[in-house]
């Protein structure tokens, strides 16, 4: 019998904490929601795509047979690479490394309306300012940031 009242006294404690847990979980559930009230929702655009690799020839190459994209001559403006303009205004860049220490990558740039903000922004909330914002040309400014090791690009018309 007493058995059975410490199983019950047991389930009955686990019960509690449950819900309190949940209780707790529920509240906190609700505080991000007022914090992410107060930020303004900006709809993620992929402005410009840039692939990065040794052989950006047979890259365009690839990119024009499965994705149907034609691709200009290099643009000494955006590093040398290629560009291919989407239907939608996005680009896609292909390009050599610019430096030793620059290996294959594809790095997405997202659309901003403030690049000195958003920077700041993605700084505060822990990453690490890789390069920029600076002016690319004609094309508008551009910043890189790395984040729990991912190069992240912001771009700014």
């Amino acid at each position: 019998m007493q058995a059975l009242t410490t199983r019950r006294s047991a389930r009955s404690s686990l019960l509690v904490a449950a819900l309190l847990t949940a209780a707790a979980c529920d509240a906190g559930a609700r505080a991000p929601a007022v914090e992410r009230a107060q930020v303004q929702v900006q709809p993620m655009t992929v402005h410009y795509l840039e692939i990065v690799t040794e052989n950006p020839d047979t890259t365009c190459a690839l990119y024009e047979r499965v994705h149907g994209l034609s691709f200009g001559p290099r643009d000494d403006s955006l590093g040398g690479s290629r560009i291919a303009r989407r239907p939608d205004g996005s680009m896609v860049g292909v390009r050599a490394p610019l430096a030793a220490h620059e290996g294959p990558i594809v790095r997405t740039y997202l659309a901003v309306e403030d690049i000195e903000a958003a920077t700041k922004a993605a700084e505060d909330n822990g990453a690490q300012l890789a390069y920029g914002p600076s002016r690319e040309g004609a094309h508008g400014q551009f910043a890189i940031v790395i984040h729990d090791g991912v190069e992240h690009g912001l771009w700014q018309e």
